[in-house]
Formats: structure tokens, C-alpha cells, sequence
């Protein structure tokens, strides 16, 4: 029996408190399955290595040409002989089988990235190996849908209210755990996987789950217009800039926190390696970064949420990739090969400041706040809309530093303010971005074109 795509999924995250037994257990799998990730890693750089150079393609006098061997699959790495249990007991020894294979299938996906590339043939970089510190979660594929059993609490509060109920999830080969229930599950939905998640503060789960009587979330169809749309201009001074001028200021937790960071940082150098004091100085800062991620993880929910509960029906928003932004900038080098300077120290800060912004993240909770409430996101090409006058659509040059929009019809505008403008018009159609022009010192401004056609 097929299973429909068509369904709803949603998932919950709960921290669950494991004895002193299982705790340990815990560990001695992420530990075992990280050597096992490393293995099946480095078998496929052996592959790669001698196989991605063809034959017609290379010089025999140069070129060493190994034996061919056939690429490692997730098939094959699961069942060949080599990886058997027999060869490696004490590797695979008292770790679910489920388990091992999902994390087999997680090097195939992260390697097939490298070589092939997603669907957008987008390829990501080298995969590394792991140690023991970065390899954090495992995954349980198939999970029992009452392994989670809630019984009500006895015990009451002080005032005379109930506590929340006592709950305990049953992983296989690991038993009855402890879970922290504070949200229920909605009725109709069934656990389908389990990800364990070993973090700063604890060990954590996510369920999947599904309910098919419920169709999977698509974003509604409505005809934009100058009534029901907004503009979002995102930023570094202003975290986001509407085109009717509303403003949220941004927090910059990471900013807020950095010098605190940097003593905690200089102590725990100070010490001794592998000391119990550096240990406990690491695990303060592991914890103090959480806490920032979690600070702007709830900030972007409060600012989406705000957006949300607006009248607009359809946000026009950058599409924008954080990531080419904070990129770092090409060396230069002099006839001799000297290394110039390139402006990466003063693009480090800015680097810094985009990546404690954390756009994409916002924009992703935006999206999909949006369309649990029946609302549209719609993500247009920036070019330009911070230089275009929303007025009279005169290109007007400036850097980074100028912080208003001055234009020779006479309008002076917040720049932020401009650009969201600007992205409202070109989401309607009124006006096109422009593709960026090569900045030529003599000239500082440049008529615009404005073919009305829609991007």
C-alpha cells in the first residue's frame, strides 16, 4: 500500500531526561556511529580519488590509472562484507540497525551534495570527517506509535492547580526515557521518526509527525494589489523597514554579548588541556551560545508574528542569500605574488553583524507563519531598489554609508524606507529591478530604465 504524499507533517521537539544508564548508552552510539561515518566517508574518497579522473581525459605517462572499483552505495556500504558485523562487533555491537542505516544514508546525502549537487544542481562543499564533539544526533526511522505514554500527574501545585502530565517515550534498545511533555500532541497525529539530539543543555527529541486526513500546507493563491500588499526592506541598522514607513529595530544578541564571550574565551585558554576547569569554561560557552540562538530564534518569531497579524494579505520580501553576502573577499596578489590588502578585515565585522541578523531564518519563519494564517510571501530581486527614487525612478548612486535617499525631483527619503518602496513595486509590477551596472567614477547617476513588463 502506497502511502500519499499528500498529508500534513509537523514536528515536535521535547527534552527528554535519561538516567546515568542510558546517558551512557547514548554517547557510546554517537561515538560508535561517528567511526562508522568516518568508514563509510573515507570509502568513497577512495572511490572518488581514483575514479574522477576518466580515461580519455588524462595523461597515462602522468597520471597513475588504480584499478577501477565501483562507486559505494548506500546498498552497498549497508550489506558488504567488509562493514559486516563479524569484521567490526564491537562497532556495531548493542546499536539499532535502523540507526547505523540512517546514518549510512546521511554520508550518501551529504557526499551525492558534493559531486552531483541538489536538485537546483547546487553542489555544497568537501564533507569532513567528524569527531566525537560534532557528531551530536541519530535517528530512529521507524518508531512505534504509542511509544509515547502520558499519565496524569498526582502531585498539584501550590495554588491548587494540576501539573502537567508524566510522560516517558520507549526507544528501541534504549527503554523507557523521561520526556519533559509541555505541549501536547494534537489529535489525529501519529509519531512516524525520532531524532536524538544530545545539545549544551541536555539530550533532546524530535517527532515527525503525520495526520493524512489533514492536506499538506500550500501557500494560497491571492491577486496582489496596492491595498493588500507590503513592503519589507531587511537591514543592519533597521531589522526590517515596511513601505508605509513601519520600522523594527534590530537586536544584535551576538554584538550585545561578544566581550562577555571573549573573557569566558580567555580563561578557558588559560587552562590546562584537558583539564575538568576547561571542560566546565567549554560547556558554559556552548551554553551561552544556545542561549543566543534561542534569543534570536524567538525575536524572529515575535517580529514574524507581528508581520502576520497585520491587515496585508501579500509581503513582498529581498531574495536574498546570506551566504554570498558574508562571504570572504578574494585575495589579491601583486606581479610578484605578494599578497595586497583586500578589505577583509573591515569586511569581517560586517560579516559578523549579517550573520547575528540572521535573515534567512526570519524569511523562512515568515513563509511559513504566513501560510498557516492564509497570507503569501512573495520573494523579488533586489537589484537596485535601494538606488532607485520611488518617485520619479532616477537611478541615484551611493554607498553603504549614506543613509538617505536624496534625489534631484526633491524627494529625501530613509533609504530602508526607499528600497521597501521599491520591493512593493517591483512584487506589483509597476517597476522592474535593474540589473546592476558597472560603477564608473566620473558619473554618480544614471537615468533608469522603466519598461513596465513584470519580473
Amino acid at each position: 500500500m502506497k502511502r500519499s504524499k499528500d498529508t500534513f507533517k509537523t514536528s515536535y521537539q521535547y527534552r527528554i531526561v535519561p538516567n546515568k544508564q542510558q546517558s551512557k548508552q547514548l554517547n557510546e552510539w554517537l561515538y560508535k556511529l561517528c567511526r562508522i561515518h568516518n568508514l563509510m566517508l573515507e570509502e568513497r574518497f577512495k572511490w572518488w580519488e581514483c575514479n574522477r579522473s576518466p580515461v580519455n581525459a588524462c595523461s597515462i605517462y602522468i597520471t597513475h590509472l588504480p584499478e577501477f572499483k565501483d562507486q559505494p552505495t548506500y546498498y552497498s556500504q549497508k550489506r558488504a562484507n567488509h562493514w559486516s558485523r563479524e569484521s567490526h562487533d564491537a562497532l556495531y555491537k548493542g546499536v539499532h540497525s535502523q540507526v547505523i542505516q540512517e546514518a549510512i544514508k546521511r554520508v550518501e546525502d551529504t557526499f551525492n551534495r558534493f559531486i552531483k549537487g541538489d536538485f537546483k544542481r547546487h553542489r555544497s562543499g568537501k564533507p569532513r570527517f567528524k569527531s566525537v564533539k560534532r557528531y551530536r544526533t541519530f535517528c530512529f526511522s521507524q518508531l512505534k506509535a504509542d511509544c509515547l505514554t502520558v499519565s496524569p500527574n498526582p502531585h498539584k501545585r501550590k495554588n491548587g492547580k494540576a501539573r502537567r502530565g508524566i510522560a516517558q517515550i520507549n526507544l528501541p534498545k534504549i527503554g523507557q526515557v523521561k520526556v519533559i511533555y509541555h505541549r501536547p500532541i494534537p489529535e489525529g497525529f501519529t509519531i512516524k521518526t525520532g531524532l536524538v539530539s544530545h545539545k549544551a543543555d541536555g539530550w533532546y527529541v524530535t517527532l515527525l509527525l503525520e495526520d493524512k486526513t489533514i492536506p499538506s500546507l500550500t501557500p494560497p493563491e491571492i491577486q496582489a494589489n496596492e491595498e493588500n500588499s507590503l513592503g519589507l526592506d531587511v537591514g543592519l541598522e533597521k531589522f526590517w523597514t515596511a513601505s508605509d514607513g513601519t520600522v523594527e529595530t534590530i537586536q544584535q544578541h551576538y554584538r550585545k554579548s561578544e566581550d562577555k564571550l571573549a573573557k569566558l574565551q580567555n580563561r578557558k585558554d588559560k587552562k590546562p588541556h584537558k583539564s575538568a576547569s576547561r571542560r566546565q569554561l567549554a560547556k558554559k560557552i556552548s551554553k551561552h551560545h544556545q542561549k543566543l540562538q534561542r534569543k534570536r530564534k524567538q525575536f524572529h518569531y515575535e517580529s514574524a508574528n507581528q508581520l502576520v497579524s497585520r491587515d496585508e494579505q501579500v509581503f513582498f520580501v529581498e531574495d536574498i542569500k546570506s551566504a554570498n553576502l558574508s562571504r570572504k573577499n578574494k585575495p589579491k596578489q601583486d606581479a610578484n605574488g605578494k599578497y595586497l590588502p583586500n578589505g577583509q578585515s573591515a569586511k569581517s565585522g560586517l560579516n559578523k553583524s549579517i550573520n547575528d541578523a540572521s535573515w534567512g531564518q526570519f524569511l523562512s519563519i515568515l513563509i511559513y507563519k504566513a501560510a498557516k494564517a492564509g497570507k503569501l510571501v512573495v520573494k523579488v530581486k533586489p537589484h537596485n531598489t535601494s538606488q532607485v527614487c520611488s518617485c520619479c525612478d532616477l537611478l541615484v548612486q551611493k554607498d553603504l554609508s549614506i543613509r538617505v535617499h536624496e534625489c534631484l525631483c526633491g524627494l529625501i527619503l530613509d533609504r530602508e524606507c526607499n528600497a521597501a518602496i521599491n520591493i512593493k513595486r517591483v512584487g506589483l509590477g509597476i517597476f522592474p529591478t535593474i540589473k546592476r551596472p558597472k560603477r564608473s567614477p566620473k558619473t554618480t547617476t544614471k537615468e533608469a530604465h522603466t519598461n513596465p513588463k513584470r519580473v
